[in-house]
């Protein structure tokens, strides 16, 4: 996984953390120093089990980064499934919630970091394409919530086109990672470059 090498080469400690493999079957091969914790399940309980055994090993998380799926992409003319979809974006939302206390907690004294990102069009779904999953543009949703409701932690929701190659992804979570900008809370990335939504 090309986003774990990055962030460990700059120094994070690298927690991934899986989704069973009923929702999301393939699994990348992660480079070394990176750890993997599994879900069994998606049971709440077994998440915020599974987050207090990490923050007792690895110590306070400070940021979160949930990168969808790409494998839950659908196929040329298929319509997405929308249970995967459904199932993660739940996971996601529980994440959020037992996450708020270490995030906030964290943000005073450095950066603590809320980020999500989809493949939608790379354009806010505003292509009128409709091959993308609009349960996963859930995340949006949630993250400029969170950004309202936790001004401290700095939080960005990604659209990215498909089309993007892995590198152009990885440079762009990377970028926005550090973007000073607080004001806004999603950007998308397709071939015609970066954008923003304003009123």
């Amino acid at each position: 996984m090309e986003l774990a090498n990055a962030l460990t080469l700059k120094g994070s400690n690298v927690i991934v953390l899986s989704f069973p493999s009923l929702f999301v079957p393939h699994r990348l091969s992660l480079p070394p120093g990176v750890t993997r914790v599994e879900l069994a399940d998606l049971d709440e309980v077994h998440l915020q089990h599974q987050l207090a055994t990490l923050m007792k090993t690895y110590g306070s998380i400070d940021t979160f980064i949930h990168l969808h799926p790409r494998s839950l992409l659908p196929e040329e003319g298929d319509r997405p499934d929308p249970e995967a979809d459904k199932a993660i974006l739940r996971q996601v939302f529980l994440l959020a919630k037992h996450l708020k206390q270490p995030l906030t907690t964290t943000a005073p004294t450095r950066r603590s970091c809320f980020m999500s990102a989809a493949w939608l069009d790379g354009i806010f779904g505003l292509s009128r394409q409709d091959n993308f999953s609009v349960i996963a543009a859930g995340l949006f949703g949630l993250t400029k919530s969170l950004a309202r409701e936790w001004p401290t932690v700095f939080c960005r929701a990604i659209d990215f086109s498909p089309e993007l190659e892995t590198d152009r992804v990885v440079r762009a979570i990377l970028a926005e990672l550090h973007d000073p900008n607080l004001s806004i809370a999603e950007v998308g990335y397709s071939a015609m470059g970066r954008s923003t939504l304003t009123c």
